[in-house]
């Protein structure tokens, strides 16, 4: 590593040669607390030429983390015109009214010397820095790019780090910095932390790589700690906001966080509430049973037949065996998450028959949002044919709903009567399967549930793409009222007898939004709906800023290509020959 050292040709620009010192904030999509140095009169020290940065020290202390401006942009490289004035801008975590000492050294090409550039520069009377006792942090960039207005709405991040600047997940905090004037405002904001894993494999982290050259040794290997976190954002059209994530305060306690969100009850049969909604999952199964709109204290259920659940697939009817549905699993494995942002209940079983059908299905609740996420995978594992394979089917009784509307992918709205439309078991209405979104509703109740179809992707495990046969969305009047996407299904034709081919590999994942709704006739719900669809499908920007740890090595490290083999390519340069 190279030192400061009076044996290198060593020149000193002092303050007076630098213009006044701008100290930053991280807000508004900028990542770094700052420190940034204009140098005006450089050329009378570094004299003309190309010259490298190749370090900088805040009192005496390296900064890795640094960018360089002249002729009004950021240098791509480290490098400068030495006959031009120029900015030095470096990651620090300064203090308000402290006098910071700033040094850059320069190496000119061809071996021509190093010299130093010094100055002296006092921080502002702000707040400075959050909190000193959180000796790190790193910034979390949210952007909405989309135009649209979010409010409280979900991001999910994960993030490593060197696991000796983390020793439990409770030292974590999350501020939002925001710009007031010259000076900034800092709001802790509520967040979950979860899914806390640590690499340590002591034989790995033990390897080190030698210069032949020299004899320095490059740790390759550091022991890493990743954890998720989640919270929920406000952003106005096109706003940039930043987030920081500070850690490395081994004596913070846990924070307790106020949250809305409540879930109560054992096993699978929990009830999850918040201000808008209350819902129950079946105890058997863990799919949803009832959903009560708190606005209004309307139960919306199903309960007619079979286990009598809302939300019944994927599913796959194949026979001679019976039509099988996620709704029918009998305690299947599942996985919680809970906190003050968020209730995740994850399953994954077989379906009972045929043999070789996985299914994984999670659901994510929010506080202080009014939709349900939920997010299907379903997996094939032997060739097999089915009269019917679907996704993302809802069913109601017809106690409180009597109409449907959905929006088309060519914007059109398209509104339908149950009273005078199709009977089971021909469909009341078949629509492409991509969509946007289908509601039911009833206007003299001013009451809707609405299904959001987000993302789907089709991907065949082997090669190629999952079977499909000519997908569609439709929508059932019969003793009930329901959608469905129907991916492989015959049985939903006027030639229900022919069974259909699906290929092993076939994978079928789909991410979707519930909405119950209350709205005023008068005023309609298709924009909201619209709305939630662009701000769910669309997700806010993220982008992660981290400092470069001490311990991180110099330069970039080759990474493994090869595991080591014996005789190398055959008919490659250099190969050796077969004895």
């Amino acid at each position: 590593m190279r030192k400061f050292s009076s044996v290198v040709l060593l020149l000193v620009l002092t303050a007076g040669l630098a213009a006044a010192a701008e100290f930053g904030y991280p807000a508004a999509g900028e990542p770094w607390y700052s420190i940034k140095v204009r140098f005006e009169a450089a050329p009378a020290v570094l004299g003309s030429g190309t010259w490298t940065l190749v370090r900088v020290a805040v009192d005496g202390k390296r900064a890795r983390d640094f960018a360089l401006f002249q002729d009004g942009q950021e240098t791509p490289g480290h490098d400068i015109d030495a006959a031009k004035p120029f900015d030095l801008k470096v990651r620090w975590s300064w203090e308000a009214r402290r006098t910071y000492e700033i040094k850059a050294e320069f190496e000119a090409a061809g071996g021509r010397g190093v010299k130093t550039l010094t100055t002296r520069e006092k921080a502002p009377a702000g707040k400075g820095y959050w909190n000193a006792a959180w000796k790190s942090y790193l910034s979390l960039l949210v952007s909405e790019d989309d135009g649209l207005e979010r409010t409280k709405m979900p991001v999910h991040a994960t993030f490593g780090v060197l696991s000796s600047y983390l020793r439990s997940a409770d030292e974590i905090r999350l501020v939002r910095a925001e710009r007031s004037g010259a000076d900034v405002v800092y709001t802790e904001v509520p967040f979950q932390v979860y899914d806390v894993r640590t690499w340590n494999d002591p034989k790995i982290t033990a390897q080190v790589d030698k210069d032949e050259k020299t004899g320095a040794t490059t740790v390759r290997y550091h022991a890493t700690t990743s954890f998720s976190l989640a919270f929920l954002t406000d952003l106005k059209p096109r706003q940039k906001a930043t987030y920081l994530v500070f850690y490395n305060n081994p004596g913070a306690k846990r924070p307790v966080f106020k949250t809305e969100l409540k879930v109560t009850g054992q096993g699978l049969g929990k009830t999850v509430e918040n201000a808008f909604y209350k819902v129950v999952l079946h105890p058997k199964s863990g799919t949803i049973y009832e959903v009560v709109e708190k606005s209004s204290a309307v139960k919306l259920e199903h309960k007619l037949e079979t286990n009598g659940s809302v939300h019944w697939n994927p599913d796959v009817y194949a026979p001679p065996h019976a039509w099988y549905h996620v709704s029918d699993w009998d305690k299947p494995a599942y996985k919680e998450d809970a906190g003050p942002v968020f209730y995740s209940l994850r399953r994954e079983a077989p379906l009972p028959m045929p043999k070789g059908i996985r299914v994984a299905v999670t659901y994510y609740f929010y506080a202080g949002t009014p939709f349900i996420l939920a997010e299907s995978a379903m997996t094939i594992e032997n060739d097999i044919f089915v009269e019917s394979l679907r996704n993302a089917e809802i069913v109601f009784n017809k106690a409180v709903f009597n109409k449907a509307a959905w929006r088309g992918v060519d914007g059109k709205l398209t509104t339908l009567d149950f009273a005078s439309s199709r009977k089971h078991p021909r469909h009341a209405a078949h629509i492409r399967a991509d969509a946007p979104w289908i509601a039911f509703y009833s206007d003299a109740r001013g009451l809707g549930f609405a299904s959001l179809f987000l993302d789907q992707a089709l991907p065949n495990l082997h090669g190629g793409s999952a079977s499909q046969q000519q997908p569609y969305i439709y929508i059932e009047n019969g003793p009930w009222y329901y959608m469905s996407r129907g991916i492989v299904d015959s049985f939903g034709s006027n030639n229900q007898t022919r069974l259909l081919p699906v290929k092993a590999g076939s994978l079928y994942y789909e991410r979707n939004a519930w909405l119950p709704f209350a709205f005023a006739k008068d005023q309609g719900f298709a924009s909201r709906l619209d709305a939630l669809y662009g701000m769910l499908k669309h997700p806010v920007g993220l982008a992660e800023d981290i400092e470069t740890y001490v311990e991180s090595p110099e330069g970039w490290i080759v990474p493994i290509l090869t595991e080591p083999f014996e005789e190398g390519v055959k008919g490659a340069i250099g190969a050796p020959k077969k004895k």
